[in-house]
């Protein structure tokens, strides 16, 4: 285990979570408390933010999963969570990670929700080359999976659009330009059904997307626009 934590406490993020008809028709808050196992050590001697693991960038990403998701179970919630981060995150060795609902049980609890720990060697990573460099599976279930998209230089992920899945995508490293602009910074993008959209790596190193599909990647609805 690391010897250093960086953490977050009590990041409010409004999203729609719950198994009740009530849920899933008006975001409610839930509370994230996050530690990240991480050797700060490198950070300490130079001061680069690059050198240690950015936790106003965690906290995006968090509330960013979360609202996009729509979970019903926070343990389903907890274990994508600590698979992106581990997964966007090399630096990071390990999650702790705690959800609470304070309107869970009104009126007979003050709050309710999960707390998990997990490895990086707790998610088993698989790999598949393609047309534009290679796919890093991070986690499936049968609701949704967890992809890095790795853009070799000079290749691009063609135009392309989906009839049945929704996707989150945003820009975890190197440089791309989505639909004719450069991205900066974190770059979150939601994709709704019939959408055309496309990547070009216009660096000089391989570049890396984050994506979330609902329901898991399904080949037959990567519809390529000639």
């Amino acid at each position: 285990m690391a010897r250093d934590r960086i953490f977050i406490r009590e990041l409010r993020v409004d999203c729609i979570v719950g198994v009740y008809p009530h849920e899933r028709d008006k975001p409610q808050p839930l509370t994230v408390d996050l530690e990240l196992g991480i050797d700060t050590g490198a950070a300490a001697y130079s001061g680069r933010i690059a050198h240690t693991c950015d936790y106003a960038r965690v906290a995006d990403e968090l509330a960013t999963l979360l609202q996009f998701r729509r979970y019903k179970l926070l343990e389903l919630a907890a274990g994508e969570l600590a698979a992106m981060l581990l997964g966007v995150h090399p630096m990071v060795e390990d999650v702790r990670l705690r959800l609470s609902k304070p309107r869970a049980l009104p009126g007979r609890a003050t709050v309710a929700g999960v707390e998990l720990h997990r490895h990086r060697r707790d998610f088993v990573r698989m790999r598949e080359r393609n047309e534009f460099g290679e796919v890093e599976i991070l986690h499936q279930t049968r609701d949704a999976g967890l992809y890095l998209l790795h853009v070799e230089a000079g290749r691009e992920i063609p135009a392309h659009y989906h009839q049945r899945m929704r996707e989150l995508e945003w820009l975890v490293a190197g440089e791309l330009e989505r639909d004719g602009e450069r991205l900066e910074g974190f770059a979150p993008v939601m994709w709704r059904k019939g959408r055309v959209h496309r990547y070009v790596n216009v660096g000089e190193r391989r570049a890396t997307l984050f994506c979330c599909d609902i329901p898991p990647f399904v080949p037959e609805d990567e519809i390529v626009v000639s």
